[in-house]
């Protein structure tokens, strides 16, 4: 085996090993790392996954191991030890932060309980010069841990909507009539929904992990990295406006779709290769302005090695006996995280094949209750950018005058609350009232709103959520995303939704468990100037509660559980939505 190692990884001729204590091997560093993290690294990496937005993850690891490989071939040696003391803090630090990474069964911060850990490891074997010869890898790998708070996502709706403005301002030059609505463009004949428009937005993170992969590669500062992963968001959200005005424009004018089909992959690998080759050029050119054109002075320093082989080294070390300590509570964590795993990912998903694809038919009646249709759903929805798997059907009912929309999203596999995008599209959210299950609403909470938009436009927001099972989630006991007010739980600090997590144990688990059950949310949204009268609010209301009761007929497993059909609604057809 020793023929395939690097040469400075190689013994050297002769070298034995230290007195008083036998050397750690790189395997048995693996085997704690596995034993301590593996569970909860394997959860995090499949929860990543779900999200087209992360799915560039295996190539970032990629480049992480070929960072941290052309590191240790830099690193400067012989290498020291840390101070014990900061190994010290960095170990409790890291176990602390596992251990209730494992209690709470959260992969995020397990992942960063593993990320503290690298460094306690790196400090521990070669002090301040290996550490900073990995410091490139350490930062491609947070690339792919989502911040908290769902910041990633509120940046996603963010971007999307100065791309959608910024594009509205381009159509208006290029005398294309269009009519902008948050981040809904119209124009004569196609409506650009938040889906169709910014699915370019998929790029920023792949884009600036690959920014950061290639700075990195060519040791570079962190200044010149802050700098150069500026330019790339600018130019993917460029690309992404002449993206939605290209798109907009020809099908105006020549009624070519860029939006679908094989011309929208076409132009969203030829964006791709325009981003990359942005990244390249900008890089030689703050290069040559910053005066290392060649690279180098960066976190590696000059990346000169002094030629002493590893082995001796590391002669000096006598960890083994040190470590050994280790493997009983990460052997204890493990145990924990194995159990932990049982009780909350419940198996593999059981769900609508068909409809996970987006290809699902699920249907309104032409007449509900008074409401005319005026458009039907489109028969196969979008994907939306910000989400695991969103997909979009939308109706729109007339009734005296009044236009509602009713639209079902799915599948979530985890509660989301909507009145989050309405306020990143512009809207300012008005006070929230939970309406709780009562034989009035056919025993289903729904969560109602008003909105407003400047100058006077005000709009009534109702919507429900609904797993597959049957089982309404506004106020579910076992989930409970909302207090009695209708105040959300989960979209607080991380200190109140630390605090939510070990007051509720039994919600969380629920909820993660909840996971292998996708959920759906009918909503409604009324606008009209100035808002809607006592009766139209009324018809409105009444209109969501049976649409509510029609759709969820197609894919709840049970549809008892989601009451019985309407009599004054006319028969939906059945949808192709799954068994």
């Amino acid at each position: 085996m020793s023929e395939h190692l690097h040469p400075s990884l190689k013994s050297s001729p002769g070298a034995a090993a230290p007195e008083g204590g036998s050397l750690v091997t790189a395997w048995t560093l693996g085997a704690l790392a596995l034993l301590g993290f593996g569970p909860l690294l394997a959860q995090f990496f499949i929860n990543l996954w779900k999200f087209d937005t992360y799915q560039f993850f295996p190539a970032a690891m990629l480049g992480v191991l070929c960072l941290a490989v052309r590191g240790l071939e830099e690193c400067r040696l012989p290498l020291r030890p840390g101070q014990p003391w900061i190994t010290g803090g960095l170990v409790l630090a890291f176990m602390g932060l596992l251990g209730l990474a494992t209690w709470l069964w959260s992969p995020w911060l397990g992942v960063l309980a593993w990320l503290l850990a690298w460094q306690a490891g790196v400090w521990w074997l070669g002090g301040w010069s290996l550490v900073r010869s990995l410091l490139p890898a350490w930062f491609l790998w947070l690339t792919v841990v989502p911040p908290p708070l769902s910041f990633d996502q509120k940046f996603a709706l963010q971007l999307q909507e100065w791309a959608v403005f910024g594009s509205s301002h381009v159509l208006a030059w290029l005398a294309v009539p269009h009519s902008l609505s948050g981040t809904l463009i119209e124009i004569p004949g196609r409506q650009l929904l938040v889906e169709e428009a910014c699915s370019g937005i998929n790029s920023v993170l792949f884009m600036t992990s690959t920014c950061v992969f290639y700075a990195m590669w060519r040791r570079r500062s962190l200044v010149f990295l802050a700098v150069l992963y500026a330019l790339t968001i600018g130019c993917v959200l460029a690309g992404n406006l002449v993206r939605i005005t290209s798109g907009a424009w020809l099908v105006f004018n020549w009624d070519i779709d860029l939006f679908s089909g094989p011309r929208h992959e076409a132009l969203g690998m030829g964006l791709t290769a325009v981003y990359l080759g942005f990244i390249v050029a900008a890089e030689a050119v703050l290069g040559r302005l910053s005066g290392r054109p060649g690279g180098g002075g960066g976190m590696l320093g000059d990346g000169q090695s002094s030629g002493v082989e590893w082995r001796d080294s590391l002669s000096h070390w006598r960890p083994a006996r040190r470590v050994v300590w280790l493997a009983v509570p990460l052997a204890l964590l493990f145990a924990g995280q194995v159990v932990q795993m049982r009780q909350h990912v419940a198996g593999p998903r059981v769900i609508n094949p068909v409809g996970m694809d987006g290809s699902a038919r699920f249907s309104m009646p032409p007449v509900v209750d008074g409401w005319r249709r005026v458009s039907e759903a489109s028969p196969v929805p979008t994907r939306a950018a910000y989400e695991d798997g969103v997909y979009s059907h939308i109706w729109r009912y007339e009734r005296d005058g009044i236009t509602v929309t009713v639209s079902l999203d799915y599948p979530f596999f985890d509660y989301h609350d909507v009145t989050i995008c309405y306020a990143l599209a512009g809207w300012t959210i008005g006070p929230r009232t939970l309406q709780h299950a009562s034989a009035e609403n056919d025993h289903i909470p729904c969560l109602q709103t008003t909105l407003r938009k400047e100058p006077n436009l005000l709009a009534e927001l109702l919507f429900s959520t609904v797993d597959e099972n049957g089982l309404w989630l506004e106020e579910s006991p076992e989930i409970r995303p909302f207090d009695d007010e209708g105040n959300p739980l989960r979209e607080g600090g991380i200190v109140e939704r630390l605090i939510l997590r070990l007051r509720q144990p039994a919600a969380t688990a629920a909820l993660k468990a909840g996971q292998a059950a996708p959920n759906y949310r009918v909503q409604l949204l009324a606008p009209a100037e100035g808002g809607l009268s006592d009766e139209a609010k009324q018809r409105s209301a009444s209109l969501f509660r049976q649409a509510r009761r029609l759709l969820t007929s197609q894919f709840v497993r049970s549809p008892a559980t989601a009451g019985p059909a309407s009599p004054s609604a006319d028969p939906a057809p059945a949808a192709a939505a799954g068994p």
